[in-house]
């Protein structure tokens, strides 16, 4: 028998893989993206959302269950769409959060039957969802008890109900997984003088987000003026795409207008205007606008629209836009992005200009969206206490000191974050940690981690490789 295991979550694949190893009856492969089962065929499946592709989870189910492949789905019960999919596929095999790998490597040797999950389909079939699809019509009123015995009052159609739920106990020190994808995150990166501060930040963040969460992550050049990801990111800003509208190079905003004007825009074909990451798969990159003729041209609505088809499509957004915030390619992102990151040199100036556009966009976005990072410092900068009182009332996410190394790997065109693995990445960790991709480091992390660091340096100052 033939197995895939692709979750999405490389710990948990590993785990349901060392599990099932000793059985002789098993072929297992370790599944990183949905389209892969396009190129080959197995006998089983243990599938989540958390999978990256182009592919949706219906077109997903589809391909598996024509080509005969029972499939074991892990999802949580916010998940309803999903379920519901599962019951028009005849998909027995289905596992809530939080997932345990041997309750996942038992489903592959023994097969649940619909008597194993009538109770599932009890309550997910008459189930209605409510606008966008992003919930269930059962409203909890109030839930008694804190054993395992749980009596809760829900509403349905208007009237209350009594529901008895006998939970089963849980091992509370079991290595658990959760299938639940974070909660979406649009990121504007903003700054007054200098653009290229934002671009540093978006490719580092890019990298180090890419190898430290399961997400699909896309990076947006909106600097329509002067836009520089793909010299950043090391790739060329021209896409290849097949189309009689599309004649020579063309980078990706030029691609989207030209779809948008012909109106066959849609998250169907948004793979195709972006560029792959050559070394971070889970990374999509739409390279700049150099066309600035095209540019007098394009709609502050194309922009908005470029956003919401991403929207639908990518976990985490990270647009770069340009200082004039007069320009619909920078003004949109900054008014649909769930937090506004500003990049800012530590001098009176650029602090000055910063807060003249806040204090002006307030009027139109709350001010807690707008969180700050404080770039390029060096001994000549206003100190960090001086700065905290100059920026009261805005959360400072880190202090990102000058370093020489990062402007060689620019004209390198190499990511920095690709080069150094000590305490000169650790601002961009803390900005993870503060924006909740990671856990926050403890203060003995801090101390450990700092020791090991000075073992990793040698002569000059450099780092180890």
């Amino acid at each position: 028998m033939t197995l895939a295991i692709a979750t999405g979550m490389k710990e948990l694949d590993e785990k349901i893989q060392e599990i099932l190893l000793g059985n002789g009856n098993l072929e297992i492969q370790i599944v990183n993206y949905r389209e892969f089962f396009d190129k080959k065929d197995f006998d089983v499946a243990i599938v989540s959302e958390r999978l990256v592709g182009d592919m949706d989870t219906n077109q997903l189910f589809f391909l598996l269950k024509a080509k005969d492949t029972r499939v074991i789905y892990l999802t949580n019960e916010e998940d309803v769409k999903g379920i519901k999919k599962c019951f028009n596929y005849s998909i027995n095999d289905i596992l809530f959060d939080p997932v345990k790998p041997e309750e996942a490597a038992n489903l592959v040797l023994n097969p649940n039957s619909f008597s194993d999950i009538s109770d599932i389909y009890l309550k997910y079939s008459n189930m209605e969802l409510e606008k966008n699809d992003d919930g269930t019509p059962v409203k909890v009123i109030n839930v008694g008890g804190n054993t395992n015995n749980v009596t809760k009052i829900i509403e349905k159609n208007n009237e209350k109900v009594v529901e008895k739920i006998v939970e089963k106990p849980v091992v509370v020190k079991e290595t658990v997984y959760k299938t639940k994808i974070l909660k979406q995150k649009i990121f504007a990166f903003y700054t007054t003088d200098n653009a290229l501060l934002t671009a540093d930040l978006i490719t580092q963040l890019g990298a180090l987000l890419s190898q430290k969460v399961e997400q699909k992550i896309l990076i947006l050049d909106f600097n329509t003026l002067f836009p520089v990801m793909d010299h950043f990111l090391g790739i060329n800003k021209n896409i290849d795409i097949e189309s009689k509208y599309d004649v020579g190079d063309n980078t990706s905003l030029v691609s989207m207008y030209n779809a948008i004007e012909r109106n066959i825009f849609s998250s169907s074909n948004f793979s195709k205007f972006v560029k792959k990451h050559p070394k971070y798969k889970n990374i999509d990159v739409a390279t700049g606008l150099y066309d600035l003729v095209l540019f007098e041209k394009m709609p502050n609505e194309y922009f908005e629209k470029i956003i919401d088809v991403a929207a639908s499509l990518y976990d985490t957004i990270l647009i770069n836009t340009n200082p004039d915030i007069s320009l619909g390619s920078t003004f949109i992102p900054l008014t649909k992005a769930t937090e506004i990151i500003c990049v800012s040199e530590a001098n009176y100036t650029e602090l000055r200009s910063l807060l003249f556009v806040i204090n002006n966009l307030k009027a139109k976005i709350v001010q807690d969206k707008f969180k700050i990072v404080m770039s390029n410092m060096t001994s000549s900068s206003l100190d960090e206490e001086t700065v905290k009182k100059i920026l009261e009332g805005y959360e400072i996410l880190t202090f990102i000191p000058y370093d020489e190394a990062r402007e060689s790997s620019l004209n390198e065109q190499k990511v920095f974050a690709d080069a150094f693995s000590s305490k000169r990445l650790t601002p961009y960790i803390e900005i993870m940690e503060k924006l909740d991709y990671i856990p926050k480091t403890s203060f003995w992390d801090k101390v450990f981690r700092s020791k090991r660091e000075d073992k990793e340096l040698v002569k000059g100052g450099k780092p180890l490789e």
